[in-house]
């Protein structure tokens, strides 16, 4: 039963979310952890809350 869990929720994700990976110099990471921490925030909305607000300045 856990697999087919695990591949209905694979099968969920690609349908509906892409992934982006990126790379940051040692200690980024954390920082960044942080900020999204005291902003109440995980990091993947941290990070396209600020691509959002970098957008809109544009």
């Amino acid at each position: 039963m856990l697999d087919s869990r695990k591949k209905a929720n694979k099968k969920w994700l690609a349908k509906n979310y892409e992934s982006i990976t990126i790379r940051v110099p040692k200690g980024t990471k954390e920082q960044i952890k942080t900020w999204a921490e005291m902003a109440g925030l995980s990091m993947a909305a941290y990070i396209q809350e600020a691509c959002k607000e970098k957008a809109e300045k544009s």
